[in-house]
């Protein structure tokens, strides 16, 4: 408490010394662009965020992106307040990540977490400490300070490099030095277990899975890398020339300051005296490192405040989820009986019984190397697509004696789902017939066979798995030809095992044995959705159509033309380990450049600046293809494009405004900058919320679903405006007006036109909600974090 009253003394003394005028002035020539750093210090979060998510290895999947994000902005508002408060916001990590997650589990993402956030601190302090040494003219005891700190610094580094390496029992060690203290013993030996089962998790990381450890760390150093370019950032806009490399150097030294003020709540007052000290070593004035530190605060105070509401939200949701376990229960105990047959058939209509697939790679032509498509084995393409579908069991049927080298080539790329089965099949009693008559028995949906030596187009996939069953088999054929992917029921396939050859090893061969009394569903398919391979011409064609597949039916003249360049771009990042994810980053790094060129005003920043919008607009279209093509499709990069595209609105509109108010002086456009602002957030708001209405869980559907409602709905004058030129918001057309605005010199007028846009789209997304919501919907119904 003293130190909170001493450091708010400080800090209103430091107003005094800089003079109040002065940081004014020095806060009004940031302007919008303080919208450009809070919204940059959000995508330093989600950096964040995602490097934690890796240290939760294959828990990541029991626990939400966006509840993650929620729990990460919590702690850090609740380690505002301190040093004891951050280890408090830790603790609240691993209590609110959920009951799927294992305490130890928790305990030891959490704990690497900081600590790699800690280590690649200690390396840009490193080297931020040695760009001080080279570019600024200190005294000698201040040099030898600055070498000894970065020498420290440096031990750090490798100790903690060599503690890894050489899995140092430093958990269990301390436990046992702790448990030597009386009063502590008792709670050691209770706790013992779990510090032995955190500490095995944390040794584990790094050995059992390098990749996720490399990736989580240079994730870290990405987020301290977002920090340099904020300082850089905020003195750029306040008008003041800085390198890089001197951003690099102020950020190491803020750090330091952050580390002095840890035990001050809040390190109100010394954090603001540390960036004037560090401002004045640099040259600036005094009013510049007090902005600099305010605009800093600024933004950390905007994202508590989103911190505090998400832990209000996450408490919240946290109680509900324990209250349902305890209901869950209380049900389990309740006899079978008092259900009713009306609560059956109603349940019934509304579940269908989950399906089970069976991959059929046991003919003689399998062998290793498996041919690729779209830099993926044919054969776990198969397998991934049933995945997709939804299939609650996956059987891929090998060679027993020639199958094993396909099963360790496939398992050998870490993509192969955890309840994928395999099994080894020859003649006699381990032939196919038999092994799907057993299969029949121990499912209670119907079987897809699937043969592992094609490509299918996803929707092949869907239509065998949502198969309503009514007759015995459905067969999809390209004339008279089967495209290889079938359903069967539970009765015929029981049936084979008297009726087929036990030789049959194809999807073909099995349907032959279908009995003419048996009634045989058929549905022609087009030659274009699916390709066998079984030689290199095959193999390119199959790459042809799975090119062609990348085109969504909602694409309009300007995706496909920006489709011209994003496949190949895509084509030549899908040989790599490089995620669909990590393209959505990168083009938000694209459209950040965008709109800093934009923000500095004048003809030819403003045309490099919306050169980059159409290049960033062209790379839109490869995080999904790359998805697409490598089959990484998931609901959270869905999430992180919407959230990538409207930070590129703010970016690129943002960045507009602040460069027309350069340009000309004329704040007049400040007012516009703000209508277009509100316009643009609302309208995020309003299609956020009719996209998690109308997709029931595949926001991906969205504009399709969209249109489909709209069209029903053509007399509606609104309705029919909203929908015949609703593509000039989208991402890939407005990229070109920016472009022909700025070529002609005119950004001013698509400044005004982009204010009156915004403000009728989410108008018209409103009153699309309103007309599109059933009737019978309430208010109880909430998004799942």
């Amino acid at each position: 408490m003293l130190g909170g009253i001493l450091g708010i003394l400080l800090f209103v003394h430091l107003i005094q010394r800089a003079g109040p005028a002065k940081l004014l002035a020095s806060m009004a020539a940031l302007g919008w662009g303080l919208a450009l750093v809070i919204a940059w210090g959000g995508v330093a979060h989600i950096l964040k965020t995602w490097a934690w998510r890796f240290t939760l290895l294959d828990g990541k999947y029991q626990v939400s992106f966006a509840r993650m994000l929620g729990l990460r902005l919590s702690s850090e508002a609740v380690g505002q307040f301190g040093g004891l408060a951050q280890l408090f916001g830790e603790g609240l990590r691993v209590s609110l990540l959920g009951p799927a997650i294992p305490l130890s589990q928790g305990i030891a993402s959490v704990t690497i977490d900081r600590a790699f956030f800690v280590v690649s601190a200690a390396v840009v302090s490193f080297f931020g400490l040695s760009a001080v040494l080279m570019v600024l003219p200190l005294p000698h005891k201040l040099i030898l300070f600055a070498i000894v700190f970065a020498c420290l610094l440096l031990g750090f580094v490798l100790l903690s490099a060599i503690a890894i390496r050489n899995r140092w029992p430093l958990f269990s060690r301390t436990g046992e030095v702790l448990g030597r203290i009386r009063y502590l013993k008792p709670l050691i030996d209770r706790k013992r277990e779990l510090i032995h089962a955190v500490e095995e998790n944390l040794l584990d990381f790094y050995h059992s899975t390098p990749k996720a450890f490399w990736v989580s760390l240079l994730l870290n150093l990405a987020c301290h890398g977002a920090a340099i370019v904020e300082v850089y950032l905020i003195v750029w806009l306040m008008g003041t020339k800085l390198t890089l490399f001197g951003a690099l150097a102020i950020e190491a030294l803020t750090k330091l300051v952050n580390i002095a003020g840890t035990f001050n709540p809040g390190n109100i007052g010394t954090y603001e005296g540390g960036n004037m000290l560090i401002a004045k070593m640099f040259g600036l004035t005094a009013a510049a490192g007090l902005t600099l530190a305010f605009a800093r605060r600024l933004r950390a105070l905007f994202w508590t405040g989103v911190g505090i509401l998400c832990l209000i939200i996450l408490s919240k949701r946290t109680k509900r989820e324990k209250s349902n376990e305890i209901n869950e229960d209380i049900v389990r105990v309740v006899p079978a009986q008092i259900y009713s047959e009306e609560l059956q058939s109603t349940s019934a209509s509304h579940r269908r019984p989950a399906h089970l697939a069976v991959v059929l790679a046991n003919n003689p032509g399998f062998g290793t190397p498996l041919p690729k498509v779209g830099s993926i084995p044919v054969l776990l393409r198969s397998i991934l697509g049933a995945a997709k579908a939804g299939a609650a069991r996956i059987v891929v049927v090998i060679d027993r004696v020639k199958g094993l080298p396909l099963q360790q080539e496939l398992l050998q790329t870490g993509r192969v789902p955890n309840h994928v089965e395999w099994c080894g099949v020859t003649s006699g009693e381990d032939s196919l017939p038999s092994l799907i008559a057993q299969l029949a028995h121990e499912t209670s949906g119907h079987l897809v066979l699937i043969a592992g030596d094609r490509v299918y187009h996803p929707s092949l996939h869907k239509r065998v798995a949502e198969w309503d069953a009514t007759g015995d088999a459905l067969m999809l054929m390209t004339d008279s030809d089967t495209v290889g992917i079938c359903s069967l029921s539970r009765e015929a396939s029981s049936d084979f095992v008297h009726r087929t050859p036990t030789a049959a090893r194809s999807p073909e061969d099995i349907l032959s044995g279908l009995s003419m009394a048996h009634y045989k569903e058929s549905e022609q398919v087009t030659e274009k959705k699916w390709q066998r391979v079984g030689n290199e011409q095959q193999r390119r064609l199959a790459e042809r159509k799975l090119d062609s597949w990348l085109v969504k039916p909602t694409d309009g003249i300007y995706a496909r033309m920006n489709r011209r360049i994003s496949i190949p771009i895509s084509r030549q990042i899908i040989p790599f380990a490089i995620t669909p994810n990590m393209v959505s980053l990168f083009t938000l790094g694209v459209s950040f450049a965008a709109g800093a060129f934009l923000a500095l005003g004048g003809y030819w920043n403003m045309l490099t600046g919306a050169i980059l919008s159409w290049f960033s607009s062209v790379l839109d279209g490869c995080d999904g293809e790359v998805a697409r093509l490598k089959l990484q499709e998931s609901a959270f990069g869905c999430w992180l494009e919407t959230v990538c595209d409207n930070l590129y609105y703010l970016f690129i509109l943002g960045g507009m405004t602040i460069g027309l108010v350069r340009s000309s002086g004329n704040r007049s456009y400040l007012v516009w900058g703000g209508l277009l602002l509100f316009g643009a957030i609302m309208s995020f708001l309003m299609t956020g919320l009719q996209r998690h209405q109308m997709t029931n869980g595949q926001p991906e559907k969205y504009l399709q679903e969209w249109h489909k409602k709209a069209d029903s709905r053509s007399s509606n004058p609104l309705l029919y405006l909203g929908r015949h030129t609703e593509f000039i918001i989208r991402r890939c057309f407005l990229p070109y007006a920016i472009l022909f605005f700025a070529f002609c010199g005119v950004m001013n007028w698509f400044l005004v036109g982009a204010t009156v846009g915004a403000n009728i789209v989410w108008i018209v997304t409103l009153y699309s909600y309103l007309s599109f919501t059933p009737t019978g919907a309430t208010a109880l119904q909430s998004p799942v974090v």
